[in-house]
């Protein structure tokens, strides 16, 4: 196959690509269902992020602790302590 024919296959080619994407999927392809959000945290039990749940994952205990963040009465992260903050329950905290 010569340059020139070799360049006008490429340049058919080209041109088909607006026309294949305005026809849309083929009939009876399944259409794909849009995936949650990475940015979404699963919830635990106790309305935080499954990840920051101290209560869940008591290693994170001493990540809290050194942070200043802990409540020693409720032995829960001061941040997520709905005993000493009732208003964290408006945003779903258990």
């Amino acid at each position: 196959m010569s340059i020139h024919a070799r360049i006008a296959a490429v340049v058919a080619a080209l041109a088909a690509i607006p026309a294949l994407a305005a026809e849309g999927p083929p009939a009876g392809a399944p259409v794909p269902t849009p995936r949650p959000q990475a940015t979404r945290q699963e919830k635990c039990e106790h309305g935080l992020p499954k990840a920051t749940c101290a209560r869940c994952n008591p290693k994170l205990a001493a990540v809290y602790k050194a942070k200043g963040d802990w409540c020693s009465e409720h032995e829960r992260p001061e941040s997520q302590c709905v005993l000493c903050h009732p208003e964290l329950a408006k945003k779903g905290i258990k």
